[in-house]
């Protein structure tokens, strides 16, 4: 008689119910591959997101050093002074204007400090590139070397290679090499080309140099070009800035 309640209780509905109600192993594996896959584009969505605000914080920080960069560009260039220096030439003492511009690189006499950021004195300043391999690409930095100009003796043994006579007897003047050094200042990188280029005054029916400060250009273009495009896709900037000079002798 128990044995036969047991049996019938196995066998109720209810019962029968309690059993099938669960999920299958099928259901299981189902529900943890859509799971897995929304994970998945989380974590896709999650990773481009962070490429994109770092790419964005990049483009930024870009901006903000060219444009902290050609404002001292412009501060400098428009206090450029053309400083006539004495030197020994042999037995004689001949007076060289200090300024040099190449396609790679510019030094000159301005009263702009970058350091104080204000005006006041004579500092001679550097504009160059500087060329580094990183893998496989050769990549361009623009250093700036500020010193406070010394004096004349200093400038014939530290900056200037030779002096020869030109046309006119003219003085033309061999600076040394652009270098690097520990108190460089690192302005822009990541590029892979920079070019300076002078805008120089016209001189119509002059046979001789005329003061020194029209030997100076009036204007000087910087070209740059970046390794990887910035926010607006841009690679290139070519600017070009005004020269203000004052005869200093």
């Amino acid at each position: 008689m128990v044995l036969k309640k047991a049996k019938d209780q196995l066998i109720t509905p209810q019962s029968a119910i309690r059993v099938n109600s669960g999920f299958t192993l099928i259901e299981l594996l189902v529900s943890m591959t859509i799971v897995g896959f929304l994970m998945l584009a989380i974590l896709f969505g999650f990773r481009i997101g962070t490429s994109a605000w770092a790419k964005g914080e990049t483009g930024l920080e870009r901006i903000r050093t060219t444009q902290a960069t050609f404002d001292l560009l412009d501060r400098q260039l428009g206090s450029m002074v053309a400083y006539i220096s004495p030197q020994k030439l042999k037995d004689s003492t001949v007076k060289v204007l200090i300024f040099q511009g190449t396609e790679s690189g510019m030094r000159f006499v301005t009263t702009f400090s970058s350091q104080s950021r204000n005006a006041g004195g004579f500092h001679f300043v550097e504009y160059f590139v500087s060329s580094s391999r990183q893998g496989d690409h050769i990549k361009k930095t623009l250093v700036l070397n500020e010193t406070g100009l010394p004096d004349d003796v200093t400038i014939g043994h530290s900056m200037i290679h030779d002096i020869s006579l030109g046309n006119d007897n003219f003085p033309v003047v061999a600076f040394r090499e652009f270098s690097v050094r520990t108190n460089s200042r690192t302005l822009l990188e990541d590029l892979e080309s920079i070019q300076f280029s002078y805008i120089r005054p016209q001189l119509e029916g002059a046979t001789s140099p005329g003061p020194s400060r029209d030997l100076l250009p009036q204007g000087i273009g910087i070209r740059l070009r970046w390794s990887e495009p910035g926010l607006l896709g841009a690679r290139d900037l070519s600017v070009t800035i005004p020269v203000h000079a004052n005869s200093v002798s």
